[in-house]
């Protein structure tokens, strides 16, 4: 008779190796890539970067006065256009349902949008939503979950859902996050990538470490970022057009991140 104990034992081995495997977390290695250096001097929390497809676009603000700088950026960096926030602005995304550049501000300024002009430099500023009731916190920074028509914000460790349509709460969820700490994670900004599975973004400023976490809120990838990459406890974080964007006070610009 054979003896089938060596063969079994390959077997279980391989089965369970695999199941490991399985388990291991994704990790990529981020590539500095272009800039969008300010025109306007006013200001210091570059807050958000976003992009518009249709008009191959950057926008980014700086946050803490109407008169704080938004601009507008070609696909390589040039600086296309130099304006006004025209409220005290947080988070900036481009919602291709309405066609509009949209945002949430500081406490009651509400939640506010943009016409878009023919060349896709931004227009007519008006209230989608007023008052405080939209958002989790004063300083939130909202990001826009185009699958769910949500809007988006992280505070204090956890992630909170507003609906667009109305601007009432969807639910909060509490993040438990396994090795992440959690008091090194940059407390204002989560960011939506799009990415399937990989779906939003936390950014540890002290690892320069971007956790990649799903709908569910489960971290299912992390990007390293450079060692010299500019990273801060709050505000300058931002994902636009595939690409983490972190904010440099000291030269005014956004660098983007590609992985």
């Amino acid at each position: 008779m054979k003896k089938i104990f060596p063969t079994v034992t390959i077997i279980v081995f391989l089965l369970f190796a695999g199941a490991l495997n399985s388990k291991a977390q994704t990790s990529y290695s981020a590539t500095r890539g272009i800039t969008l250096k300010f025109k306007g001097d006013d200001g210091t929390n570059g807050c958000s970067v976003t992009w518009n497809p249709g008009k191959k676009v950057y926008y980014a603000n700086i946050a803490g006065n109407e008169v704080y700088p938004l601009e507008m950026f070609s696909e390589s960096g040039k600086n296309l256009f130099a304006g006004e926030a025209g409220y005290d602005s947080r988070g900036l995304w481009y919602n291709p349902s309405t066609q509009k550049l949209e945002g949430n501000g500081y406490s009651d300024n509400g939640i506010k949008s943009y016409q878009i002009e023919g060349n896709g430099k931004p227009g007519d500023l008006s209230s989608v939503f007023d008052g405080a009731g939209h958002q989790p916190s004063d300083q939130s920074v909202g990001t826009y979950d185009q699958a769910k028509n949500q809007i988006v914000y992280f505070n204090e460790g956890a992630i909170c859902r507003y609906n667009r349509d109305n601007g009432n709460s969807a639910g909060i969820k509490k993040l438990k996050l396994k090795k992440v700490n959690m008091p090194d994670i940059n407390s204002t900004t989560i960011v939506y990538t799009g990415r399937a599975g990989e779906e939003f973004g936390l950014l540890d400023y002290i690892s320069k470490t971007v956790y990649l976490l799903n709908e569910k809120g489960k971290v299912k990838a992390k990007v390293i970022l450079p060692s010299d990459a500019v990273t801060h406890d709050m505000f300058r974080f931002s994902f636009a057009n595939g690409k983490i964007w972190l904010y440099d006070v000291d030269t005014r610009s956004w660098t983007g991140y590609t992985f």
